[in-house]
């Protein structure tokens, strides 16, 4: 009965074991998707200036004609995210990129479109920071962000991340806000408004990504892997003390 016992015991601390630590390696891991997440976002600018005779260029009226602009994660290995882009027009016209993003160190390579200039290299954080934390823990050159805040979707409220930045370059002022889902690390809106002073004359034109749908937004409070931890825990618990139980029953007879 001893050896019995004894066996038990010895498989369940294997099983705590190797789910534990896969359970802990998922929960420290800096990427917060997943292959076949899918996020869709509308795609807009608006232009104004003080000059009766500008007219807005020719990018800013293709931006929109834009229907979707849409990320599908293909891959996660470490803390390399594979993913695919997809701007679709509203005249049928699509332009596809393949890319790949390093969550830790922010590095990025993008093959086609792989989104506007200025946010394609921020569509992705690591999961879980929190403010005045680095978005890409591995750089020490990495932005931090800036606020937290509560944000309402159509699941209810997230925790959302806030990232700001701002640049001034020959009488031009770029000011860009990035929020992104704070479990997820993922891009949720993206604003960039640019502001072009000569003389008496000012242009404005904002860039505006919005989140509109995406197959992730209910998440489970604990990874699947942590809940079957908890299970086979008690279980495991319950099934030692009947074994216990029942060696103290035979004694007694």
């Amino acid at each position: 009965m001893k050896k019995i016992l004894f066996l038990g015991v010895f498989i369940l601390c294997v099983v705590f074991t190797v789910s534990f630590s896969y359970a802990l390696g998922e929960m420290m891991s800096t990427v917060g998707v997943a292959s076949g997440n899918v996020f869709r976002y509308s795609y807009v600018c608006y232009f104004n200036s003080n000059d009766p005779h500008a007219v807005p260029p020719a990018s800013i009226s293709s931006i929109n004609q834009t229907d979707y602009f849409m990320i599908n994660v293909t891959g996660v290995s470490g803390a390399s995210v594979n993913y695919e882009t997809m701007l679709q027009g509203l005249n049928g016209a699509s332009h596809p990129g393949v890319c790949s993003m390093n969550v830790g160190t922010g590095t990025t390579s993008i093959s086609g479109y792989g989104g506007p200039t200025d946010a394609s290299n921020f569509f992705f954080i690591a999961r879980n920071v929190g403010m005045m934390g680095r978005m890409f823990p591995s750089s020490l050159l990495s932005p931090t962000i800036n606020e937290t805040l509560s944000m309402p979707y159509s699941e209810g409220s997230r925790l959302t991340n806030h990232f700001v930045t701002s640049t001034t370059s020959n009488g031009m002022i770029v000011n860009s806000d990035f929020y992104y889902d704070q479990a997820t690390g993922m891009m949720v809106q993206w604003r960039q408004e640019t502001i072009q002073t000569s003389g008496t004359i000012q242009t404005n034109s904002t860039q505006m990504m919005n989140i509109s749908s995406s197959n992730v937004w209910v998440i489970p409070e604990f990874p699947s892997d942590v809940s079957f931890l908890i299970v086979a825990m008690s279980l495991s618990a319950l099934a030692v003390l009947g074994i216990t139980k029942f060696k103290r029953n035979r004694a007694k007879n």
